[in-house]
This record gives structure tokens, sequence and C-alpha cells, in this order.
């Protein structure tokens, strides 16, 4: 019976470990293909809902000229998406991914503290929402 109680405890203990580093997975790789303006990447990882709200929002970035967005590519490149906590909502696949947006400081092997704070929610693996 104790061997039992031990395997169920342990799976779930591995299934509760595998979400959170999966929603962490999802909301790095929708970080760092935001900040590299690759909108169509990101788009992929979030959820249908939210997808068309997404693409309405960088509708703009679209139609800007290939000089502009090479400058922004550009400027974008210097920052980096740090993120502080995971935080699972309850026993669902619910999870609030913490982040800071940084850049470089003076002394490449370093970061200036962040320059934006904010959260994702991530849901069955999807972005669902920014700024939570």
């Amino acid at each position: 019976m104790r061997k039992l109680l031990l395997v169920v405890v342990t799976a779930l203990a591995v299934g509760c470990t595998n979400k959170t580093n999966q929603a962490q997975e999802c909301a790095q790789q929708f970080l760092d293909a935001f900040l590299a303006n690759e909108y169509d990447a990101a788009a992929k990882l979030c959820s249908d809902d939210f997808q068309m709200d997404f693409a309405k929002a960088t509708e703009d970035y679209r139609n800007l000229s290939e000089d502009i967005k090479a400058l922004l590519v550009e400027q974008c490149n210097s920052y980096k998406a740090v993120i502080t906590s995971v935080e699972r909502i309850n026993s669902s696949d619910t999870f609030v991914v913490n982040y800071n947006i940084v850049k470089p400081a003076a002394d490449s092997s370093a970061f200036e503290k962040g320059i934006i704070s904010s959260s994702l929610k991530i849901v069955e693996g999807k972005v669902q929402q920014l700024n939570k």
C-alpha cells in the first residue's frame, strides 16, 4: 500500500512540475518571439481566441515600411525577457507567468533592472492573456 501511495504522489508531483515547466517554456518562447518582432511565431503560441486579438494588435507593425521594421528589430534585440515566477492557479492548467523586460547595462555582462514588469496568463500550454 505504501509503495502504491508513493508511486501516485510521485506521479502527481512530476505531472505538476512538467506543466509548470511547459507554461514557463511557452511564455519564454512567446516573449522571445515577441521581442524579436517575429509576431507570426508568437501567435502560434497563443490560444485561438487570443490569436485574433494579437493579430489586431500587431497589424500596425505589419503596415510599417521595411526600413522602420529593421530599426525596431535592432532596438528590440537589446532587450531580454526574464521570467521571475510561475504561479499555478488552483490545481488547473492555468498559470500566471511573471516576467521582466531588461536591457543590457553598460557592462555587457550584466543587465539593468527591469524596465517593464508584467505577466502572461497561460492556459493549457497557450498564451491566453497579456498583462494578467
